[in-house]
């Protein structure tokens, strides 16, 4: 795999924007994957979510935007101080046809996820890449497609759900959606060390089925159309979207030298297409005593075999740190008219002083509608009412990020132009 880097200052332009939310727009001279729901997603519930533009901010409050241009196979790293100044742009080219996901260390080094189709068991089908700030790779980690503990290994990488990449002081989670050789698709995810890049979990299940005991173990979903990372002190919090082993939304603890611990929740009805889970995933933040997660599912649904027989509703659930415990959910939204109101790609950020932001998307039945956020405390309690953000969109799968030195969020859209939006909110002045 041949890596070219090019330090760019004047390959784009970008605006910003001084209302609230401010943004920046990057017009780029390549196509973007969408990365909105355009019409309803929110209602299929599975597909690919990898997020081809996806946000990071380190402690500085330094913000990082990757982007991926899908026809070249190459990526884009936009780089801007707290208040989004361009500071640079960084592009380079490989060999891999698919872009997993990106993150970043305090020392300004890169991470990078890749993946490719494959027929053949044993081709290095996947790479992690780290690359200093410069733009230098300093380590690659191949894996084979048929991967040891892997259950059947990874034919297609990032089929139908989505990858993250998280660091977790020392170690480097990756976890992603995948079609196993066996044809069924399920979660996958492995660890590295950051320093040496030599993998640190005990991988997932054997091949005959038969579920790894014991630490560092990963978690299995099938079939998972969405996951996520939370990364915690000593490891990670996982959470997967289910459809089949378990029906759920399923969580998973995994810390160093500890036995992975796992939670199925919120359990969805059957229904005459089985990929339909009625909900969407939305993600988890850390609160005093455990764990928050945001989603959304048909409020006043009962059990049947129809497609879609109520509105999605934006709901919270909490449970404890060790996973023993979980809550009833505890419902934000109130729609009732399927056709006009739905809630759709919720999203949760820690803001300071115990308190989260909640944001997703009014749907009708085909299109969208308007942005709503909300602050809540820990237990779901509201801190404001509902805020419009009238066309404000939100990244049908990355997540929001929380600046520390501005106590601004941050995230990035495109709708399939060569166009790229990157929003800067401040919640504490909308606050109702």
């Amino acid at each position: 795999m041949k890596l070219i880097f090019i330090f760019l200052i004047f390959s784009i332009t970008h605006h910003l924007h001084s209302q609230n939310p401010s943004f920046v727009t990057i017009n780029t001279e390549y196509n973007i994957a969408y990365s909105i729901d355009s019409g309803n997603y929110y209602l299929r519930g599975w597909g690919e979510l990898t997020p081809i533009i996806s946000t990071y901010i380190d402690n500085a409050g330094l913000v990082s935007i990757c982007s991926f241009d899908i026809n070249s196979k190459e990526t884009y790293i936009y780089e801007y101080s707290k208040d989004l100044q361009h500071i640079k742009t960084l592009k380079f080219t490989g060999a891999y046809s698919k872009f997993g996901s990106f993150t970043k260390d305090e020392e300004g080094n890169y991470y990078f996820f890749y993946g490719s189709n494959t027929s053949n068991r044993n081709f290095e089908n996947m790479a992690m890449l780290k690359s200093d700030s410069d733009g230098n790779i300093i380590k690659k980690y191949t894996l084979i497609a048929y991967a040891p503990n892997s259950f059947s290994g990874i034919r297609l990488p990032f089929s139908n759900g989505a990858c993250r990449l998280e660091l977790s002081g020392s170690v480097l989670a990756v976890y992603f959606a995948r079609e196993m050789f066996n044809g069924h698709q399920a979660s996958y995810g492995f660890m590295l060390d950051r320093d040496t890049f030599e993998r640190v979990d005990r991988g997932q299940a054997q091949n005959n089925g038969i579920m790894i005991s014991g630490n560092n173990v990963m978690p299995y979903v099938s079939h998972s159309f969405n996951q996520f990372i939370l990364p915690i002190e000593g490891g990670f919090v996982f959470a997967d979207q289910g459809d089949s082993f378990p029906r759920a939304f399923s969580f998973a603890k995994f810390q160093m030298g500890k036995e992975t611990k796992i939670l199925n929740s919120f359990m969805f009805k059957k229904s005459g297409i089985y990929q339909y889970t009625f909900a969407q995933l939305g993600g988890l933040a850390k609160t005093s005593s455990g764990y928050i997660f945001v989603g959304t599912y048909e409020k006043n649904s009962i059990v049947s075999h129809s497609s879609h027989n109520d509105s999605r509703n934006l709901f919270i659930l909490t449970f404890n740190d060790e996973l023993t415990s979980c809550s009833r959910p505890v419902w934000i939204t109130n729609y009732a008219d399927k056709n006009t109101e739905n809630a759709a790609s919720p999203k949760i950020a820690v803001l300071e002083n115990g308190r989260y932001l909640l944001m997703w998307e009014l749907m009708n039945q085909y299109s969208y509608v308007k942005t709503f956020m909300k602050i809540i405390d820990e237990n779901g309690e509201p801190l404001s009412g509902d805020i419009e953000l009238p066309n404000i969109r939100l990244n049908i799968n990355d997540v929001l990020r929380y600046n520390k030195a501005t106590g601004n969020i941050h995230w990035a859209v495109n709708n399939g132009r060569q166009e790229i939006i990157v929003y800067s909110l401040n919640p504490d002045d909308l606050q109702q």
